[in-house]
């Protein structure tokens, strides 16, 4: 592109937003008990046909992807008990972990900026060998 003076203009390097896969605070499945067990809120995001399939969490809470924001926003009027307050540290796994992903990242733009998820998602937790089923207990060690 050419200016009136015959110059040419520079274009302004604009950093790219972060991607929500590129999180920071994407948790293993080791850090996702830990994170469990001293209190995070741990939210399944997967379908019924994808839990049925795959298996239960242990300790989740399983919502659709279609009312996360309205169950988890605090101010919402319909939020879970459980989450308290905008500092409530939250777990979200999907399948795969790229919708849990994309999920923290739109949980995080409403203030609750401790969301986070399982990278790799159930799958990743599977990999890792980690009990299966709806029993907390079965990952609380």
């Amino acid at each position: 592109m050419r200016d009136n003076t015959g110059g040419q203009h520079r274009r302004r390097e604009e950093p790219e937003p972060a991607r929500p896969d590129e999180f920071v605070w994407r948790l293993t499945p080791a850090e996702t008990v830990a994170a469990f067990v001293r209190g995070a809120v741990l939210i399944d995001v997967r379908t019924i046909v994808e839990r049925r399939a795959q298996g239960w969490l242990p300790g989740a809470i399983v919502l659709e992807r279609s009312v996360l924001e309205w169950r988890a926003v605090p101010n919402s009027g319909g939020h879970l008990p459980e989450v308290t307050s905008f500092d409530v540290e939250i777990v979200l796994v999907s399948r795969d972990g790229e919708e849990s992903s994309l999920a923290a990242a739109r949980l995080r733009e409403l203030g609750l900026w401790r969301a986070t998820d399982l990278a790799g998602g159930f799958e990743a937790w599977i990999a890792a060998d980690l009990p299966i089923g709806g029993d907390p207990a079965a990952i609380r060690r």
